[in-house]
C-alpha cells in the first residue's frame, strides 16, 4: 500500500525541491539583478496599490469581525470558545488580505500557499501531542459539559474540585482544601466526568443502624424529626425513610433526602450529629463490633 503521510523531514525536503520553491527563488533572483530605480519604476505602482489593499483590507476585516462576533456572542458559547473563534476568523481574514496584497505586487501567490501548506504539515507533525490537547480543549469549550464555578469530579483520576478556568490546553480545578489541580484537556474530554452543580440538587443517602432489640418504628420517627428540623433539607422533594436491610447484627434504616449541591457535606454531618444525640437520649442502641473473651 502506498504511504500517504510524510514525516516532518520529508515534508521540508519536498518543499525545498518542489516547483513552488523554484518559482519563489526565480522571482527573488529577478529582483536582485534589477537596479533600485528599475524596481521603483516597475513595481512602484504595484507597491502603492498593495499598501492601499492592506489598509482597506484591515478596515474591512475590523468591521467583519465586529459583525461576526456579535452573532457568536449571542450563541452563549464559553468565553474561551469565543476568543478562539475570534482568533481563527481574524487570522483567516488577515491572511486573505496579505495574499491579495502579494498578488497585487506580482508575487506568485500559489507558490507561497504551497510552501506554507508544506511547512504547516511539518510543524503539525512535530507538535501533534499539543494539537491533540488543543482539539480536546476546543471540544470542551463548545460542548460545555461544565462552566467556571461548577464542582466536578473525574473518578478515574481520583480528583474533584471547583472549575476555575477552562483553557485550550488545560482545565484548572480548586479542591475543597484549597489546592489547584491542572488537568490536561485530553483527560477531561476522554474520561467519565461527574458534574455535581449542573442540576443544582443532590440526593443524600444515609444509613443508620440499630440493634435487633430496638423499636425500629421509633427509630424512624426520630430520624424523621431530625430531617424535619433541618433547614438544609429540600422539603418539597420526596423524603424516604425505610428499613433497607437486616444485617447480621443490625437493622439498617435508610434516609434519602435532597439538598443543594454545595450544602451536601454540611447536611450529612449535621444529620449524623442530631440522630446520634437523639438515639442516645432515647436509649436506642447503635450496634458495633465487639469481642467477648472467656478465660478458664
Amino acid at each position: 500500500m502506498k504511504r500517504i503521510l510524510m514525516t516532518a523531514e520529508e515534508a521540508v525536503t519536498a518543499s525545498e525541491s518542489g516547483v513552488s520553491s523554484e518559482s519563489i527563488d526565480a522571482f527573488l533572483n529577478t529582483l536582485e539583478k534589477m537596479e533600485l530605480s528599475e524596481i521603483i519604476k516597475k513595481y512602484g505602482e504595484s507597491v502603492l496599490w498593495a499598501l492601499v489593499t492592506v489598509i482597506v483590507g484591515a478596515i474591512l476585516v475590523h468591521w467583519a469581525l465586529k459583525i461576526i462576533m456579535r452573532y457568536v456572542e449571542k450563541s452563549n458559547l464559553a468565553p474561551g470558545a469565543t476568543k478562539f473563534l475570534h482568533g481563527i476568523v481574524a487570522f483567516l481574514l488577515y491572511f486573505i488580505v496579505i495574499l491579495t496584497a502579494a498578488s497585487v505586487l506580482g508575487i506568485p501567490v500559489t507558490s507561497v500557499l504551497a510552501v506554507f501548506s508544506v511547512f504547516t504539515l511539518a510543524f503539525s507533525l512535530a507538535i501533534k501531542d499539543i494539537i491533540a490537547l488543543f482539539a480536546s480543549g476546543i471540544t470542551i469549550l463548545f460542548s460545555k459539559p461544565f462552566n467556571a464555578g461548577d464542582f466536578v469530579e473525574i473518578p478515574e483520576e481520583g480528583v474533584s474540585g471547583f472549575v476555575s478556568q477552562v483553557g485550550l490546553i488545560h482545565t484548572h480545578l480548586f479542591t475543597a482544601d484549597n489546592k489547584e489541580i491542572i488537568i490536561p484537556n485530553s483527560i477531561v474530554a476522554g474520561d467519565t466526568l461527574i458534574n455535581y452543580s449542573k442540576i443544582g440538587l443532590r440526593r443524600l443517602d444515609a444509613v443508620y443502624s440499630i440493634g435487633y432489640g430496638e423499636d425500629f418504628e421509633k427509630a424512624k420517627r426520630i430520624i424523621r424529626e431530625a430531617v424535619d428540623s433541618e433547614p438544609l433539607v429540600e422539603k418539597e422533594k420526596d423524603i424516604f425513610i425505610m428499613v433497607t436491610a437486616m444485617g447480621q447484627s443490625s437493622i439498617d434504616i435508610v434516609c434519602k433526602v435532597y439538598v443543594k449541591w454545595d450544602s451536601y457535606e454540611t447536611l450529612r454531618c449535621r444529620l449524623n450529629e442530631k440522630i446520634k444525640l437523639a438515639f442516645d437520649a432515647n436509649k436506642i442502641e447503635i450496634p458495633y463490633n465487639q469481642i467477648d473473651v472467656h478465660m478458664k
